[in-house]
């Protein structure tokens, strides 16, 4: 009887396991060959990526420079402007300073309206019979701010 039983028993511990281990082998087989297409995908990716970026870099290097030269000649620009709003200024204090001497009733530069043209033209007087000396005011170039590039 004990045989029996444990013959018995024995069916219950018997496991098939060729079946269990064939399907546990593909699994792996398949995730090792999906694992092989992703690491050369990613690495196409990182291939493609290094050489945009490597033919990138030089292009944005010389950006750079073309970048600094433009400041540098803006910054130069900003100068001639704030220059010319200075001598602008005192020209008009000359105009202003040399109309009210001449005794011009307008503004000489109301007359650079275009409207005013078809004003009737008056002739400045002079005083005492004497035309003042002109001074001409400091002149700068381009060339004293700008370098020739």
């Amino acid at each position: 009887m004990i045989e029996e039983l444990a013959v018995e028993h024995a069916a219950y511990v018997r496991v098939d396991l060729t079946d269990q281990v064939k399907t546990l082998h593909d699994t792996i087989e398949d995730m090792m060959m999906r694992l092989e297409e992703f690491e050369s995908i990613f690495g196409m990716v990182q291939t493609e990526g290094a050489e945009c970026l490597s033919g990138q870099i030089p292009r944005l290097q010389i950006a750079q420079q073309q970048l600094g030269g433009l400041c540098r000649r803006i910054d130069a620009l900003e100068h001639v402007l704030a220059r010319v709003n200075v001598n602008l200024d005192s020209l008009e204090t000359a105009v202003e300073a040399a109309e009210a001497d001449l005794g011009v009733p307008d503004s000489l530069l109301s007359k650079l309206i275009p409207l005013s043209f078809f004003k009737k033209n008056q002739e400045p007087s002079t005083r005492g019979g004497r035309t003042p000396i002109f001074e001409p005011p400091i002149i700068y170039k381009t060339e004293d701010f700008f370098t020739p590039e």
